[in-house]
């Protein structure tokens, strides 16, 4: 019997796409280790840079909102006790395997305490979630005091570049097609059996949640962070970077604005 458990492995994903090319593919479910071999050790330590850069030296415990496939997640672990959130079963299981702590469950409600130093979420996760949505989320995981790190696509681009990648195992190849839209990638999957030259091509399409740095401030403040400061990464082009401090609690800070309301 397999075993459930264990990540799915590129000749499973292929062997998907192969026995019913007209099937749902994505990378939340059969194509995962496509998701994961895009996911290089470089692009894991960038954005762990890039998080661990603005936190202050008090922090301990971490949150990653939406860590996927663990590849920030596994970083941020070197330094911290670090805890993932994602509703995506079959990513989870790459970072479980390796022995890192994740939870099942919505990253813009995650089903945790207010007990972190720090919350952070980089664009993979962003760009699925509106970044109002995943500000109140941070709030609502952080002690008083605790800091929210957020990085958010203003391109689609920034989540994938246009273009074309071939991956390769001992019997399958995989041609990876990359289309962006204004608002939204479309990936076709090209796969060759090298045994008896069977080929197939899959589609998915994913909607880009995007965002300003005006946006990005506002979201913060509404969710009811102070000391909030957002700011384009230069050596992330599309990409903006906010943090801020959930306020510690004198008796009469400002809950947090909940999506849709206003002052």
């Amino acid at each position: 019997m397999a075993d459930d458990r264990r990540p799915p492995t590129f000749s499973d994903a292929c062997a998907a796409v192969l026995a019913d090319p007209s099937g749902s593919h994505s990378v939340r479910t059969t194509l995962a280790p496509i998701y994961a071999r895009t996911r290089s050790e470089e692009w894991g330590k960038r954005r762990a840079r890039l998080v661990t850069s603005r936190f202050p030296a008090d922090v301990d415990r971490v949150l990653e909102l939406g860590c996927g496939v663990g590849t920030v997640l596994q970083r941020l672990g070197e330094r911290y006790e670090a805890i993932g959130v994602d509703d995506r079963g079959a990513q989870l299981r790459f970072p479980a395997t390796r022995g890192e702590a994740v939870v099942r469950g919505d990253p813009s409600q995650p089903p945790l305490r207010s007990t972190f130093d720090a919350v952070c979420a980089v664009e993979d996760a962003t760009g699925r979630s509106s970044a109002i949505d995943l500000c109140v989320a941070g709030y609502t995981v952080l002690r008083p005091g605790g800091i929210a790190v957020i990085a958010a696509p203003t391109d689609p681009s920034a989540i994938a570049e246009p273009g074309v990648e071939t991956y390769s195992g001992s019997r399958y190849l995989l041609e990876r097609a990359v289309d962006v839209t204004d608002s939204a990638i479309v990936v076709d999957y090209r796969v060759t059996d090298r045994r008896d030259g069977e080929r197939a091509v899959t589609t998915e399409r994913r909607a880009v949640e995007t965002t300003t740095a005006d946006k990005l401030t506002a979201a913060f403040r509404a969710a009811g962070f102070e000391e909030v400061l957002v700011a384009g990464e230069s050596d992330l082009p599309g990409v903006v970077v906010g943090r801020g401090v959930r306020p510690v609690d004198t008796g009469d800070s400002a809950e947090p604005l909940l999506p849709g309301t206003e002052e």
